[in-house]
């Protein structure tokens, strides 16, 4: 197999979860900074990189590892990388979370590509990753798309079932589309953005307000592992290895009620249910339509409200700042007290008017 012709740099639209080619044996750079409590390190890995020691990966801390399957990038057409299964084999050897991750391509369809994916899995168990890597590489010349790639992810799921996926993607390239049937196909972001790149994290990647969140973060093509370097390094959040399904429409598709929060400006579980569908169409929420907010729909609520003046984290725990950012898009439909962060029944009846609109059923 031909190695890529591009050459990597971290500002480039494109980067690849591959890295140069390793020796084993080389000194292993130094280690990245300390993660948070939730935080998980790892590595990717592709037919490029040799002689990785797996053990040693893992008493060195590293606690996953994305295997490259294979791809659609090249003129004959699709392929399974010769090295994957022994990355694999070693992994899962050596105690680590395995993942498979297949790169994009023109040279065969979404749909089909996905068949051909998992039709290659090589000792594929459920909560292993399944990642796409979307990039332009060797004979390649067009960007996936958010239709090809929510295409790939929904077809995975109707061969494997419920599974974790991940979309990779840099930084710049998800910043200059849209992504909205990505996020309901349920992936989890793999953000490509590398800073200084120099085997240390530079901090959370800049979405640019293009995905709700970031599970992962590959921040360097220069770290080391296992006795090898330069490999890639990420990041991931605990909740990167969840399970997901696809986000559906409420009730089998029959219409949201209108709520009366919009008369009284008193919030209510039918005000939530609109609410919590609104930001599943809009933010990437995926838990229930019940009119039970939580940490996952206010997080879900703080990333939308970044488009109106939020500036806190994404914690899923609502304060005064989220509350202004609110009360801003309740101004914009008939709202018209103070933006103080103290929502009352004008604040609620401004955004109900904004949440019973038809295309929030």
């Amino acid at each position: 197999m031909r190695r890529r012709t591009l050459i990597r740099a971290a500002a480039a639209t494109a980067l690849a979860p591959a890295g140069i080619l390793t020796a084993a044996g080389a000194a292993t750079a130094a280690g990245p900074p300390r993660a948070q409590a939730a935080d998980l390190e790892g590595l990717d890995v592709s037919n490029n990189q040799l002689g990785i020691d797996y053990a040693r990966t893992a008493a060195e801390g590293r606690q996953f590892v994305i295997v490259k399957a294979g791809g659609c990038q090249l003129t004959e057409g699709p392929y399974t990388s010769s090295s994957y299964p022994g990355h694999v084999d070693g992994a899962r050897a050596a105690g680590l979370r395995v993942g498979h991750y297949w790169l994009s391509g023109d040279f065969l369809g979404p749909a089909a590509a996905a068949d051909y994916f998992v039709d290659h899995l090589h000792d594929y168990r459920v909560g292993d990753v399944l990642a796409l890597d979307v990039e332009v590489l060797d004979d390649s010349t067009r960007l996936w798309n958010d239709a090809d790639v929510s295409t790939w992810f929904n077809r995975v799921r109707e061969r494997v079932g419920s599974y974790v996926p991940w979309f990779y993607i840099s930084t710049g390239a998800l910043r200059a589309g849209t992504w909205t049937a990505t996020v309901a196909a349920g992936a989890h972001l793999w953000a490509a953005s590398w800073g200084a790149n120099d085997g240390t994290w530079p901090g959370a990647p800049d979405l640019g307000g293009h995905y709700p969140d970031w599970a992962a973060h590959q921040y360097t093509s220069a770290g080391g592992a296992g006795g090898a370097s330069p490999v890639d390094l990420s990041r991931a959040r605990s909740w990167a290895f969840d399970l997901t399904e696809a986000t559906d429409p409420p009730s089998g598709g029959d219409p949201l009620p209108k709520t009366s929060t919009e008369q009284d400006g008193v919030p209510g579980p039918v005000m939530w249910q609109r609410t919590q569908n609104w930001l599943r169409i809009e933010s990437g929420y995926t838990g229930p339509i019940d009119g039970a907010p939580g940490p996952r729909t206010y997080a879900a609520l703080q990333q939308n409200l970044r488009n109106w003046g939020y500036t806190g984290p994404i914690d899923g725990v609502p304060g005064t700042n989220t509350w202004a950012a609110l009360q801003r898009l309740a101004a914009r439909n008939g709202y018209t007290g103070p933006i103080d962060g103290v929502m009352g029944p004008n604040s609620w009846r401004g955004f109900s008017h904004f949440i019973n609109q038809d295309r929030w059923n």
